[in-house]
């Protein structure tokens, strides 16, 4: 019984580690102590920013390690939504832009949906909120990750998608889902969602899953419907948790 035992460990041990890139989806943030704001604005000293500018900088170094990192989260929502208006200054969003290429160029950027800045928003006002989007793309940004804590509206989805557009569940239902599958091909859930994503496949295209907060387990499962290559781990930093990021690359492995 102890020699099985012995070769049950050493086929473990021997197994190879393959790493699973990780792709950041947006941070949440909380006050930051008034040390570390005043040291940072006086590093800053000529160059200005504000708490908004602080915390797309500091999340982002937090990604130094992270494959796909993400600038911004919710609370990137009323920068977002003064932006969005008609006619709106342009100067604060372009020097967040300027901040965070200072750290990694090319950045993915996460904010709210239209839905979340506006009550209902109309056609002009998603339309307006489409221009503010291209605008972030032709300063530098490389794409967006739109959140979303509710079911998409239907018109947001049929004026915003492409290639560089991500949208992402926070809350994810089937409905929701299927709205998200009819406009892009890759999908980030939890592992509890794995299942019902595995049913929706038999009528909407999945390229890549990307796994939020998931052990080695449910990447595995993750496995079982798409190849390996399309596999990401996702997430999205709680507050305050400075730790979270280097946690979740050194989980995020399978082995082989």
């Amino acid at each position: 019984m102890l020699f099985a035992l012995d070769r049950i460990k050493y086929r473990y041990t021997m197994a190879k580690r393959l790493a699973i890139p990780v792709r950041g989806l947006g941070s949440q943030v909380d006050t930051p102590p008034v040390t570390d704001l005043a040291a940072w604005a006086q590093a800053r000293a000529g160059i200005g920013g504000d708490l908004v500018t602080y915390h797309l900088m500091k999340t982002l170094e937090a990604q130094k390690e992270v494959h796909t990192p993400a600038a911004g989260g919710l609370f990137y929502h009323e920068r977002a939504r003064a932006a969005s208006l008609p006619d709106a200054p342009a100067d604060d969003v372009l020097d967040d832009i300027q901040a965070v290429s200072g750290i990694r160029k090319n950045c993915w950027w996460s904010l709210p949906s239209a839905a979340a800045l506006f009550s209902d928003p109309d056609e002009d006002q998603i339309l307006f909120f489409r221009q503010f989007l291209r605008m972030m793309r032709d300063a530098g940004v490389f794409g967006h990750v739109i959140l979303l804590e509710n079911d998409p509206a239907s018109l947001e989805l049929e004026l915003i998608s492409g290639r560089r557009i991500f949208w992402h569940l926070m809350n994810p239902t089937e409905r929701g889902l299927e709205k998200v599958l009819e406009v892009q091909r890759d999908i980030a859930v939890a592992p509890s969602a794995l299942p019902l994503l595995g049913d929706l496949m038999g009528s909407y295209t999945v390229r890549k899953i990307i796994v939020m907060d998931g052990g080695e387990s449910d990447l595995r499962a993750a496995m079982e419907l798409v190849d390996l290559d399309n596999i990401m781990a996702g997430g999205y930093a709680p507050a305050g948790d400075q730790l979270y990021w280097s946690r979740l690359i050194e989980g995020s492995f399978i082995l082989r």
